[in-house]
């Protein structure tokens, strides 16, 4: 079991991956044979993996919702560690294998704690 990283000074951020086509494109590509969500979910494991690599393997990973061709996740981690994120992303160093790409990254404010 993993420390908790809050006494690290760590905050909570959403993520956006998003799919870099449309729907037509994906079924155009793909096919009915593979069906979207396999290729969200590779992408997801991708973007750890890449994220645990470049960054930092503590990080915290969870998915949090889904509205079209995003998929949003929850991470826990640093402002330096958010910053790098943001950097690398800039540098275009995520190489998603299903064309996937990180939309938005922001902080996370839960309507209850306000």
């Amino acid at each position: 079991m993993t420390k908790d990283r809050k006494s690290e000074g760590t905050d909570i951020y959403l993520i956006d991956l998003r799919y870099a086509f449309s729907m037509n494109h994906f079924y155009e590509f793909f096919g009915e044979n593979v069906p979207f969500s396999y290729i969200e979910q590779e992408s997801y494991i991708d973007f750890k993996s890449m994220a645990f690599d470049l960054i930092n393997p503590k990080i915290k990973f969870r998915k949090y919702g889904r509205e079209k061709l995003t998929l949003t996740l929850k991470a826990e981690m640093t402002p330096e560690e958010r910053e790098k994120l943001i950097k690398i992303n800039k540098e275009n160093k995520f190489r998603f294998f299903y064309d996937y790409l990180i939309e938005n990254i922001r902080l996370y404010k839960n309507e209850e704690d306000e």
